[in-house]
């Protein structure tokens, strides 16, 4: 079995609310890991930025907070902020999951847009099992008909199951364990062509390759959960209007530029870079 670890941190204002998902193999975690702890401490030695000091994308862009001995001028930070989107790009077999919905006309878009991440999560895994059994299939139709451990091989190259775990932020856990938990026993969807086979608008297609409950961590904690919300904000950038200074520095444009090779363009592919906004 394989297993994509899911991070997972969100953005919002009045008008947008993005949620973004950083997807790792499990046999490329550390890989990543290395890769993201080598970069900050490269940050430590070129601007004296704190090792175990949470990167928090608002307040790091704006020029808030204290991250370092040495004073970082909004300029010098905008390019930060954009080496950080692109050490996401770089890592080995990452992919990226986006959604961005519109608030207005929303009772609560942080649980909408966690019920289309989870959903399109759902999907993924179930897109890759179908695509990779039939290939392992296809190899051991190849192998002698003769040949002595040919059912043990069978057997382990149909084992693939795909499962995903998700590691969120801290914040609101009840509420988004239980939009999680109901949606594993009851969860309708609605049709793309309107109606399924059976006349119905909605079809139940409960969620069953996420592993467990999400595991929520203080975001100082963990450096992936801060590139996601690095993530996150640079895509609300890319989608509302943006300040002065926003545009000044580029940030309005870092999502499609590091970002784009990484978008998993089949969670909605009627956008180009795959962002679910329904």
């Amino acid at each position: 079995m394989t297993v994509r670890l899911f991070y997972v941190d969100e953005s919002y204002d009045d008008n947008k609310f993005c949620l973004s998902a950083i997807g790792i193999r499990h046999s490329d975690w550390h890989e990543c890991f290395s890769r993201i702890r080598q970069h900050r401490a490269l940050l430590k030695q070129d601007f004296g930025i704190f090792l175990r000091k949470e990167i928090h994308a608002h307040e790091f862009v704006s020029g808030r907070g204290r991250i370092s001995e040495q004073i970082i001028g909004k300029h010098q930070r905008s390019r930060i902020f954009d080496q950080l989107l692109s050490s996401v790009a770089q890592f080995p077999n990452v992919m990226l999951i986006n959604i961005c919905l519109d608030v207005k006309g929303r009772k609560d878009p942080q649980l909408d847009a966690w019920d289309r991440l989870t959903n399109r999560i759902e999907r993924t895994m179930l897109e890759f099992e179908k695509r990779e059994i039939p290939l392992r299939r296809d190899l051991v139709a190849k192998l002698p008909t003769d040949y002595a451990d040919r059912y043990q091989v069978e057997v382990r190259l149909n084992s693939y199951r795909p499962r995903a775990i998700i590691f969120a932020d801290e914040g609101r856990e009840p509420e988004i364990t239980k939009v999680m938990r109901k949606m594993s026993v009851f969860n309708p969807i609605p049709s793309q062509f309107g109606e399924w086979k059976a006349g119905k608008a909605t079809q139940n297609i409960p969620i069953e390759r996420v592993i467990e409950d999400p595991i929520f961590k203080k975001s100082h904690q963990s450096f992936f959960l801060q590139l996601a919300d690095c993530v996150a904000f640079a895509l609300l950038k890319r989608e509302v209007v943006g300040t002065q200074n926003i545009k000044k520095y580029g940030i309005n444009k870092m999502f499609e530029h590091r970002l784009s090779g990484i978008c998993y363009k089949k969670a909605s592919p009627k956008d180009p870079l795959g962002i679910v906004r329904k």
